[in-house]
């Protein structure tokens, strides 16, 4: 069973939707388009990471596959 499980996320800047982004040292990231300047965590928050991914049938298929690999080796 293949875990439905997106291989990168894009994350867009909340004031233009530009997805080009540069990140200092500090973790400030900086639009490349409209210079919006806001720190990685704010950046991620405002981007609503968890709407974007399943993360009900992610568990559901998570739980399915270690059912199968314990399966026969006395774990129920």
């Amino acid at each position: 069973m293949k875990i439905n499980i997106p291989d990168k996320i894009t994350l867009t800047c909340p004031s233009c939707d530009s997805d080009l982004f540069s990140i200092d040292n500090n973790e400030i990231a900086t639009c490349s388009t409209c210079n919006l300047q806001l720190h990685k965590d704010e950046l991620i928050e405002q981007n609503n990471i968890a709407d974007k991914l399943d993360t009900t049938q992610i568990a559901k298929d998570l739980a399915q596959e270690i059912k199968k690999i314990f399966k026969g080796n006395g774990w129920k």
